[in-house]
């Protein structure tokens, strides 16, 4: 037998339990098996209930294993017992305890973190107490954490005797804090402390040689842990040697398909009236795949969106070898996909991003982008497309089955033809009062929309009031994008200009002049107050460096009141009365009740739009327009 075995009685849970120092040959975990003992990966023994039987197996095993030699005072220690064989009222009961060596090797504990939190720390108390019976512990719990000290012990404080066992106490603890909800605990304190109030017993000969034993495995371990990490790091080299030579070699490859795929493609460049969509490609949603195949899972998993691609080129495969070579090397650089792809609209509102950005939310939705992208033929088959976003590589890829090729789509337009073209007469007029603005006088061509923007913010005042032009931000969409430095500057002409302050400053209401206000309350409902009147005050409010506060009597009020306004607001002369059919729908049952349901969610914006065109159909227009300021 090669094995050295250590026997417990366990008489709470009425068990018989064996330690080996190695693992049991195959004869013996067989005859293990055959009388009824199991294996604990928590305890690192196998075990099985008190009975003749298994009393009289473990018995025969352990004086085998006591047989081979004669033990010293530390092989005692470490294989059998730290005291000498306790005999209790059955004979055949011999209780022994692990080295320190032993108790302190951190294994995977199994261990039922499903218990309450006191029933764990009550398993866990009486299981370190028969683990380590010459230290002394404090485990105590309330609803949601356990508290554990090490009280006393042999070992000196900061030894490494004690830093195992609290190591291990704390591995422990941790296996119960995390077994049951992965990386949410169980409780709080799943860590072992040594008390401030430590006490060193005193050290009898047997922990004495405990130490001496400790030592010597140690210095073993560690020896085998520096061969293990030597050797670790020899196969490291090895591998990373492998690997050098393997991507070598994979490049030299990959070279070589690349010439193939070169050789063997048509390029072809559609002329603006040859330009075609392909509809409904399938994108999916994990993009930047280096194969096609990565593409083609994503999609069966159902993983991805549609999407229509306006085709500027087609890449043509002349045989399925360079196809299969492209198609698995779909991040590499190839200069024939270089500035192809990227989104678009043909939404007449949109002639650049500032556009986009300048658009209240509701616009941004209503407009619906395409892409640019590059079609892949093999035999006149359309085999996928690629939106490269204007790089060398295929960046995002669309898969065609049961896709439609069609010469054009239909994009809905929320500005007629004749309006557009309108508008675009105007931005071609806007152009060049600009260039008045910026040559007239002292020439400002360098610095008109930095730090002389002030300057030119007056002079195009003035050149708009003298040729009467309304700037609007209608007109500003329809700047070419050839003059994006000019559009930029108009949205910020268009907000700086038409500001809240400077809207009340020209409004010129006057001291008891009857207004209506509407305006959006804090809670994303639309306010109507008809007030009279008093005074304007052009200030801060909070973070807004641009505010008014406005002095005012409330209807049916003798007081002045006062209220601070720094966003959208709408305010029309005289007193008006706004319809609740406007911003709602208003029915009658047939038993006369009458139920009233919003049009809009809270703090839709469109509700501004509805209140205004209510109003324009009898010809009335805000005096002062926040929301949508015209110059």
């Amino acid at each position: 037998m090669n094995n050295n075995i250590k026997m417990v009685l366990n008489p709470e849970l009425n068990g018989v339990e064996l330690y080996f120092d190695a693992k049991p040959v195959k004869q013996i975990i067989t005859e293990l098996k055959a009388n009824g003992f199991r294996f604990s990966s928590f305890k690192t023994c196998w075990y099985a209930k008190q009975n003749t039987k298994t009393l009289k197996f473990a018995q025969e095993l352990f004086d085998v294993g006591a047989e081979q030699k004669t033990p010293s005072t530390e092989e005692v220690v470490n294989n059998i017992s730290v005291d000498a064989v306790t005999k209790q009222q059955n004979k055949s009961k011999v209780i022994t305890t692990m080295s320190l060596w032993n108790s302190t090797r951190i294994e995977k504990l199994d261990v039922n973190g499903k218990q309450t939190v006191k029933a764990i720390a009550a398993e866990v108390r009486k299981y370190v107490k028969t683990r380590f019976p010459q230290c002394k512990f404090s485990v105590t719990s309330d609803y949601n954490s356990i508290s554990f000290y090490i009280i006393s012990s042999p070992y000196e404080k900061n030894s490494i005797y004690l830093k195992a066992i609290e190591q291990y106490c704390t591995n422990m603890l941790q296996a119960y804090n995390y077994t049951t909800y992965g990386n949410n605990n169980n409780f709080y304190g799943a860590y072992a402390n040594i008390s401030y109030d430590y006490l060193q017993t005193e050290q009898n000969e047997t922990v004495k040689a405990d130490i001496i034993n400790f030592d010597a495995n140690l210095v073993e371990f560690e020896k085998q842990e520096e061969e293990r990490k030597q050797e670790e790091f020899r196969l490291w080299e090895l591998k990373r040697e492998q690997d050098i030579l393997d991507d070598q070699e994979y490049a030299k490859k990959e070279v070589e398909q690349v010439k193939v795929i070169y050789n063997s493609i048509n390029i072809v460049e559609l002329a603006e009236d040859k330009q075609y969509y392909v509809i409904n490609s399938q994108m999916s949603n994990c993009n930047k795949n280096n194969t096609l195949d990565q593409y083609k899972e994503e999609v069966a998993k159902g993983d991805f969106y549609l999407k229509d691609i306006k085709i500027t080129k087609e890449v043509h495969f002349k045989n399925e070898e360079s196809l299969s070579y492209f198609s698995d090397m779909l991040l590499n650089d190839f200069d024939f996909l270089e500035g192809t792809g990227g989104s678009f609209t043909e939404d007449a509102r949109f002639t650049s991003i500032t556009d986009y950005h300048n658009m209240a939310e509701e616009e941004r939705e209503s407009i619906i982008f395409n892409l640019y992208g590059v079609a892949v033929y093999y035999n006149n088959n359309l085999q996928f497309v690629i939106d490269a976003q204007g790089h060398s590589y295929a960046r995002y890829v669309g898969l065609v089955e049961g896709v439609k090729i069609q010469k054009d789509v239909t994009v809905k337009q929320f500005v007629d033809s004749v309006k557009i073209e309108e508008l675009k007469q105007s931005a071609e007029t806007l152009i060049a009062l600009s260039a008045e603005a910026i040559t007239c006088d002292n020439n400002i061509a360098d610095t008109w929309d930095k730090e002389d923007f002030v300057d030119y913010k007056n002079r195009m005042k003035q050149i708009f009031n003298k040729n009467y032009f309304k700037l609007t931000k209608e007109i500003i969409q329809q700047i070419p994008e050839d003059h994006e430095r000019l559009k930029v500057a108009m949205y910020r002409l268009l907000i700086e200009v038409d500001g809240i302050q400077e809207q009340f400053l020209n409004a010129g209401i006057t001291q008891g002049q009857k207004v209506t206000l509407i305006y959006m309350s804090d809670w994303g409902s639309m306010v109507t107050n008809r007030i009279t009147f008093d005074n304007v005050e052009y200030t801060k409010y909070a973070q807004y460096d641009k505010a008014v506060k406005l002095i005012f009597k409330p209807e049916g009020k003798r007081k002045l009141h006062y209220s601070h306004f720094y966003s959208d607001i709408l305010v029309y002369d005289s007193w008006l009365s706004l319809p609740k059919t406007v911003l709602n729908t208003v029915e009658q049952t047939g038993t006369g009740v009458t139920i009233t349901k919003s049009k809009y969610l809270s703090c839709d914006k469109r509700q501004y739009d509805e209140i205004l065109n209510h109003f324009l159909v009898s010809g009335i227009k805000p005096i002062i327009n926040t929301y949508k300021p015209v110059f």
